[in-house]
């Protein structure tokens, strides 16, 4: 019952209009003012205090307060993952504009790689032996000896990963692509990597990736897979 219960809160959260707005503008993982989230689910600041108050004491998302203004994030990383699985489940077949290609071809899914890229490279690896299908969680990658080993190579300490309260590999399912990318802190850091390195750059306000030549380069040298631009 206890389960039910919070499915019926989370749907009745979820499925408000001004509040499904303020969510989605806020999946990039980067603090939001509230008057930035009234202004984009289109409704005024005293009814956005109200929707982001209940959000809040519902543990969806968190707030700080810088100064005069109030910053609100998710309040976990897992938050995004539900929501990436929602839009996945509702989003309709449509042709999509430059822009939505451009998202589709690669992306940062809260603060992990997806779209076409971010399944590509996940598959890769699961070809490769570095992560298979985890035995008792269907919800999480496991990460084999030859994957610490090898994500060690790129300066990623696993060990340390896994000390940490998130999850160390979930399956994100990408809402393009219709199958699973790899999230959780794992996927976190290989993302910072990505960017470190200058295999991806983050496009101006947008939540698109753009894969560099260096990236391509060195996704064919280490997984031998062809990531196009």
């Amino acid at each position: 019952m206890t389960n039910l219960n919070s499915f019926k809160q989370a749907a009745t959260l979820f499925g408000e209009p001004a509040r499904a707005a303020m969510i989605w503008e806020l999946f990039e993982g980067k603090p939001v003012t509230a008057s930035e989230l009234a202004m984009a689910a289109n409704i005024t600041p005293q009814s956005a205090s109200s929707h982001l108050k209940k959000l809040v004491e519902a543990g969806i998302l968190t707030v700080s307060k810088q100064g005069k203004y109030k910053y609100f994030v998710y309040a976990r990383p897992e938050i995004a993952v539900a929501v990436e699985t929602l839009a996945n489940v509702f989003s309709a077949p449509r042709e999509l504009s430059r822009t939505q290609k451009q998202v589709r071809a690669a992306r940062s899914c809260y603060d992990h790689l997806a779209g076409q890229a971010g399944v590509q490279v996940t598959e890769a690896f699961l070809a490769k032996g570095f992560i298979a299908d985890h035995p008792t969680q269907p919800r999480e990658f496991a990460v084999t000896a030859e994957g610490l080993d090898w994500f060690g190579t790129l300066g990623i300490n696993t060990g340390q990963l896994q000390t940490a309260k998130r999850p160390l590999a979930l399956k994100c399912i990408d809402w393009t692509e219709k199958r699973p990318h790899l999230a959780g802190s794992l996927g976190a850091a290989l993302l910072q990597c990505y960017l470190k390195e200058g295999w991806f750059r983050k496009v101006y306000q947008k939540r698109s990736l753009q894969l560099t030549s260096k990236g391509e380069a060195e996704f064919k040298r280490l997984l031998n897979i062809d990531v196009k631009p």
